[in-house]
């Protein structure tokens, strides 16, 4: 073969094979257009089971049945070894990340994990990693030696002198500094030195291992942004993107939401202090229909929490006067499309209705991601201050009496709403219809029986609705 002749062929070949790497790579991108990149994000709970201060064996014996009930995650204590104090507020001082030894055993939470996954419910765990404990009572001083692990160089105190206290949390001076610097009561503030992180990320690991999917950082505000996202970054990093985590910030004058919302959801303490008004017995209900609150449908929100209980806290921040408006509240935050319900076991104990809250957000959440229409909108239909009504786009609605006396109207022009059709309120099993009269208005026809209308909502009482097929009306005559 003559030098051209190889020369030609060499061309050719080239050709080929330059089409070949155009056509894969075509291939490629095609394939990713139609099968997206999976991204690290991971869905937020519907609802999430605090389990405060409870045993990790009975969280086991329950967790099943609360899955059933509607929730997809569970809370519990936190695990790590803690100040040896029998009270609640013990677990979250601790002492040594190394040893699980809080409400159970190691053998105890992974048993607890397991029977979690088996039913199809995740586990938050809890973490304390902005302060270790107070073991004496002293609260301007604290012998750092007692730490397994931990070094004095690892706390801020004074300088001179080696776990005193160095400073008091000044909360509206205009800076974050003694928020981060200063000790949260008599609680040895860490410093996140290399030896401080690493004992940290060990013991997130160690949980990751067990089965945990994601975790709630306690008094995140009163640590350092970076650092937060630090550790977020190592549980994305180790779980793959699969953990869902939420820090707790309680705002004040000095710590906004936008300080630490950038990096996970956080604790929605300005919707918290907006229905706590609204629910209270000197409330308007009406001040709810455009609610104060963060603005991130991630954040978490909650009628209350242990830290809002003026019976098991002395310092509890912004404590309701009757705890059964806190119940009333709950069934509220249950009903709304945004925020991640976080649900004390003490108020689902309580109060009849949560459970069927937590069922309603679940079934809203099932019909949402099916396309349907459950944008939450509270109705000016109902013009009342102990009375509120909200649609969830044309699938459900939710009514809520706080007054002492039993809501009762015989006609109610639901023409400018979503709503339309035949609704199950699911505690109780009742059917309500909403339909076309007087050819262009709306109006509730049905209210349990086809003999009356309107509305009636006995006294402290919430009720839950999602749609259903007309004929479910028409056969309960």
């Amino acid at each position: 073969m003559s030098a051209t002749g190889s020369s030609k062929t060499r061309d050719r070949l080239t050709a080929i094979n330059l089409m070949k790497t155009i056509f894969s790579r075509a291939v490629v991108i095609c394939t990713i257009c139609i099968f997206p990149i999976k991204t690290l994000a991971v869905s937020k709970p519907t609802a999430i089971f605090h389990a405060f201060d409870q045993q990790y064996s009975d969280i086991e014996n329950v967790v099943c049945e609360i899955g059933k009930q509607g929730y997809s995650h569970i809370q519990i204590p936190p695990a790590q070894k803690s100040n040896p104090a029998p009270e609640w507020w013990a677990r979250y001082q601790p002492l040594d990340y190394t040893i699980i030894e809080g409400r159970g055993s190691l053998f105890n939470l992974k048993k607890l994990v397991n029977q979690a996954h088996s039913c199809h419910v995740k586990v938050i765990a809890d973490v304390v990693f902005n302060h270790l404990a107070n073991l004496d009572s002293n609260d301007n001083f604290e012998d750092l030696t007692k730490f397994p692990g931990f070094s004095p160089s690892d706390f801020n105190s004074d300088s001179n002198r080696p776990g005193k206290k160095p400073c008091d949390i000044n909360y509206n001076d205009g800076n974050r500094n003694s928020e981060i610097n200063c000790w949260l009561g008599g609680l040895p503030d860490l410093i996140f030195t290399n030896n401080v992180k690493t004992i940290q990320k060990a013991y997130l690991k160690k949980l990751l291992d067990l089965g945990i999917d994601g975790f709630r950082f306690d008094a995140a505000k009163h640590m350092p942004a970076d650092v937060v996202k630090e550790y977020i970054s190592y549980v994305d990093q180790e779980s793959q993107g699969k953990a869902w985590n939420y820090l707790e910030v309680i705002t004040d004058s000095d710590t906004s939401a936008e300080n630490y919302n950038w990096i996970a959801a956080v604790t929605d303490y300005v919707l918290y202090n907006s229905i706590k008004n609204a629910f209270s017995s000197d409330g308007d209900l009406r001040s709810l229909r455009i609610p104060i609150a963060i603005n991130d449908p991630r954040s978490v929100t909650f009628g209350r929490n242990h830290d809002n209980i003026r019976e098991i806290n002395s310092s509890a921040i912004n404590p309701y006067s009757d705890r059964s408006d806190s119940f009333l509240a709950t069934a509220y935050v249950l009903a709304r499309e945004s925020g991640t319900p976080l649900i004390l076991n003490w108020d689902h104990r309580d109060a009849s209705f949560i459970k069927y809250g937590v069922k309603f957000r679940q079934i809203m959440e099932q019909r949402g991601n099916q396309g349907k229409n459950i944008k939450e909108n509270v109705l000016a239909a109902v013009d009342s201050p102990t009375v509120l009504l909200m649609e969830r786009g044309s699938e459900g609605f939710f009514v809520v009496n706080k007054g002492e006396n039993k809501f009762n109207i015989p006609v109610l022009d639901l023409t400018l709403t979503n709503l339309s059709g035949c609704y199950r309120e699911l505690r109780n099993n009742f059917t309500v219809a909403i339909e076309r009269r007087e050819r262009t208005k709306k109006f509730i026809t049905r209210w349990v029986s086809w003999n009356r209308g309107g509305m009636e909502v006995q006294k402290r009482d919430a009720l839950y609705f999602i749609r259903e097929p007309f004929n479910q009306c028409q056969n309960n005559s």
